[in-house]
């Protein structure tokens, strides 16, 4: 209990610097309401003879299926002077016996004084420089490489912010960020223990004009995770990122003789990317992505053939571990957006890769977004997933899918 009397203490003592009583008087006030509804149409070539495809869907070796779904997103912002009240939605729909809803944040906000703040409730944070990857993003949602800019669910939490800006050539912008996250695990699902609360801290410095982040996150064990990031315009074109992270005693999991053993080690996980914009309006966004938790080769045809032996055994879906999009150590990541080519007014096609270094497998998507009227767009979709059959995306469910989204705004 002491580091946390200890923490306590020193958020007090950075409130108390800025801390200013004001008269209550007459306040503008306001309240928006925002959103979007989304259609979904997916094809899906499914890869009928990985095991992965097997164990999901035992009763049907079809080569296509094809998927609908709607999506809600529901925001709205209360605010005035000095407080503030934020919430974002999101509802699933995909028959009416499959819906889903999630508040994906909801949170209080109030100004202690012009340049602190205090919040309160769930709320989402975007910690980290990267694009497609965020070996420091302690406290963000999962990202998905192949969309990173899809909104995700916050974080249940209490956080502060003081920033402080100075004219000063080295040293021009100060900020500290300090966050209480209460613990997942639960007691009759309302309780918890105390020392299960965990403390996320980020410093951040604008120093010669580059953005630098020094982070922590201290849970019952003490320091887990530290790591730092940084952002640099070289030009005005080009800017260069990165982040290193640094994990205690984190946990790894490994197949041994066909069964999941789980272990802890120290590792380190970091990106490199840059961000170049050409006389064409070409956006290009390059990143390199490793983490020391990560798979090997090895590893990976382990899971395959424990994954294979679940199939032959008529073992639940359930019993295989899933490792998410990104699950060996090496990855690098392309994107090209050209907005507009051809003069092709309101459209705007991509291409992006995902390649993993270790087993040379890929994931290529090429989203193609037109927006003809105001509030309105459509996006299609190609995905293809490339590889050898023991490969990482070679062995993926899906072999390639083919996207249909629309999208209404208001």
């Amino acid at each position: 209990m002491k580091r946390y009397l200890i923490l306590t203490l020193i958020t007090v003592s950075l409130f108390a610097q800025d801390y200013s009583f004001d008269i209550p008087g007459t306040e503008k006030k306001s309240l928006e309401w925002s959103g979007n509804l989304d259609g979904k149409y997916s094809v899906n070539q499914m890869r009928t003879e990985s095991p992965f495809y097997q164990l999901q869907f035992p009763d049907n070796l079809s080569d296509y299926l094809s998927q609908y779904k709607m999506e809600l997103y529901l925001n709205a912002d209360y605010r005035t002077r000095d407080m503030g009240f934020h919430l974002k939605t999101h509802s699933s729909y995909y028959n009416d016996s499959n819906a889903d809803f999630d508040l994906f944040e909801a949170y209080g906000n109030y100004n202690l004084s012009f340049n602190t703040n205090i919040r309160f409730g769930k709320q989402m944070f975007n910690w980290g420089k990267g694009y497609a990857f965020n070996p420091v993003g302690f406290v963000n949602p999962f990202k998905d490489p192949e969309n990173p800019e899809l909104a995700q669910a916050g974080l249940l939490s209490m956080s502060f912010e003081t920033i402080k800006s100075f004219q000063n050539e080295l040293l021009k912008t100060v900020a500290f960020t300090g966050i209480i996250i209460p613990p997942n695990e639960t007691i009759n699902e309302r309780y918890s223990e105390v020392d299960n609360t965990a403390f996320a801290l980020k410093g951040y410095g604008l120093i010669w004009d580059t953005d630098v982040d020094i982070m922590a996150l201290i849970d019952k064990n003490g320091l887990s995770k530290y790591g730092a990031d940084f952002s640099l315009n070289l030009k005005e074109n080009i800017e260069i990122h990165g982040e290193t992270a640094f994990f205690i005693d984190d946990s790894v999991s490994h197949f041994t003789n066909g069964q999941l053993t789980k272990s802890t080690k120290d590792g380190n996980s970091w990106l490199f990317g840059m961000r170049y914009l050409n006389r064409w309006n070409t956006t290009i966004i390059a990143e390199y992505y490793h983490n020391d938790f990560g798979w090997s080769g090895d590893d990976w045809t382990d899971y395959l053939s424990v994954a294979t032996m679940a199939v032959f055994n008529g073992m639940q879906p359930s019993s295989m571990p899933s490792m998410g999009m990104t699950a060996m150590q090496d990855y690098i990541y392309l994107k090209f957006t050209q907005p507009e080519p051809f003069d092709w007014v309101y459209f705007s096609p991509s291409i992006y890769a995902i390649y993993n270094l270790e087993d040379k497998s890929a994931i290529i998507g090429a989203p193609m977004s037109y927006s003809p009227v105001n509030n309105f767009s459509v996006t299609l979709w190609p995905t293809i997933m490339i590889g050898e059959d023991n490969s990482e995306f070679g062995s993926k469910q899906i072999q390639s899918k083919f996207d249909l989204w629309m999208r209404f705004y208001f």
